[in-house]
């Protein structure tokens, strides 16, 4: 028993510590390493190299069960979504600052459905097919605790927390990124104009969108953390607190003044109401839009994500993308890079390496997996 405290609260230091960090060393070996180097990381201190992801299948497959691909029952069935997961985080190697993670995925943008719209599943996620005719309808747009595709949701969530027992994390979300959720319920080019004829009615639904999302934030997060520690959203990368990533994809249509009156006060407002703030820059054509992100105190991270439709004009390579990267890190803030890991030694000796996470590509199997962590070793920081 721990010196000053009693027999049950010495067990329960136990059970929430010393438990877990030798349950996820089923999946993580090397759990104890990776999470203090993400800590340091996210402290702004220095590390003893670069933080990166690395993930790869493993050579043979421990079970063997193949995952179950029918759809829908792939994303809403129980029994179907947990004996996939089970097999996927046996067969998966987790390198470097990965970690064993459950990510609760329905399909992107998944959340409109507990405002009404109602899912079309396919191979990879979901489409929507929205209840409403147009912004005329936005006065009937709800949050119900009683809608069943949030109580699904909800449900995987609990479940996976529960039988992850400190093996795995699973992720936290909510209802979020109000404009990509306008685009889905009323039409990309509706919610255009809206913003431009009828401002005060998108951001009054925006406030309320805003509220939803921490409630529904706080709810899920409060099912997750007894069982593990710290979080991990759909950016699946791990943080020591509570850490939220939002993104506004339609802001490709903004002029930096619409970005700074519909985008920005939700951000400063999901930002401030957790431990980190992560923001998903998706594409060259949101670039425009870094200037404004860089001054907003409660964002810690920009992922940037090289998506075009024309690789010659706008390349995938990060190596096309240093001017930028340099300014996230000169501005103050960290940077996550999607890399492949041919050109990891060319594009951390054309940066700092302060602040760098690198979310590695084209790991085949477990020795690249151990021969890129020897190259990030011997680069260090």
């Amino acid at each position: 028993m721990v010196a000053g405290l009693g027999r049950k609260r010495t067990w329960e230091i136990f059970e929430k510590y010393i438990l877990k960090e030798s349950a996820i060393k089923r999946y993580k070996p090397d759990w104890k390493e990776a999470r203090e180097r993400m800590a340091s990381w996210w402290k702004g201190e220095e590390t003893d190299r670069v933080a990166a992801s690395l993930v790869a299948p493993k050579k043979t497959h421990i079970s063997s069960c193949r995952e179950d691909n029918r759809v829908p029952e792939k994303f809403i069935d129980p029994k179907v979504v947990f004996n996939n997961l089970e097999i996927r985080l046996a067969n998966t190697i987790w390198g470097g600052e990965a970690f064993p993670v459950h990510f609760v995925y329905l399909g992107a943008m998944f959340t409109v459905t507990f405002l009404g719209a109602e899912p079309i599943f396919y191979e990879n996620g979901a489409w929507y097919k929205s209840p409403y005719s147009g912004w005329e309808d936005a006065d009937k747009v709800n949050f119900e605790r009683e809608n069943r595709w949030w109580n699904l949701y909800r449900n995987l969530v609990k479940t996976s927390a529960e039988n992850s027992k400190g093996e795995y994390f699973t992720t936290v979300g909510g209802i979020g990124a109000s404009i990509d959720v306008f685009a889905e319920l009323f039409g990309p080019e509706k919610t255009l104009i809206s913003m431009v004829d009828m401002p005060g009615k998108v951001k009054e639904l925006r406030e309320r969108i805003i509220g939803w999302g921490k409630e529904t934030y706080d709810e899920l997060s409060s099912i997750i953390s007894p069982y593990q520690e710290g979080s991990i959203d759909w950016m699946q990368m791990w943080a020591p607190g509570r850490v939220r990533s939002l993104q506004c994809d339609l802001s490709v249509a903004f002029s930096p003044s619409m970005f700074r009156d519909f985008v920005m006060p939700e951000l400063r407002s999901f930002w401030e109401h957790v431990d980190y703030g992560i923001y998903h820059l998706d594409g060259e054509t949101q670039k425009k839009h870094v200037d404004m992100l860089l001054s907003l105190e409660s964002l810690d991270v920009i992922q940037f994500v090289p998506i075009t439709r024309n690789d010659r004009i706008y390349p995938r390579d990060p190596m096309f993308h240093i001017d930028l990267f340099r300014k996230i890190l000169e501005g103050g803030k960290k940077v996550i890079i999607v890399c492949p890991v041919e050109r990891i030694k060319p594009l951390l000796n054309s940066i700092p390496r302060k602040g760098v996470y690198l979310c590695c590509t084209g790991c085949q199997d477990e020795k690249m997996v151990s021969d890129t962590l020897k190259i990030l070793d011997s680069i260090g920081t």
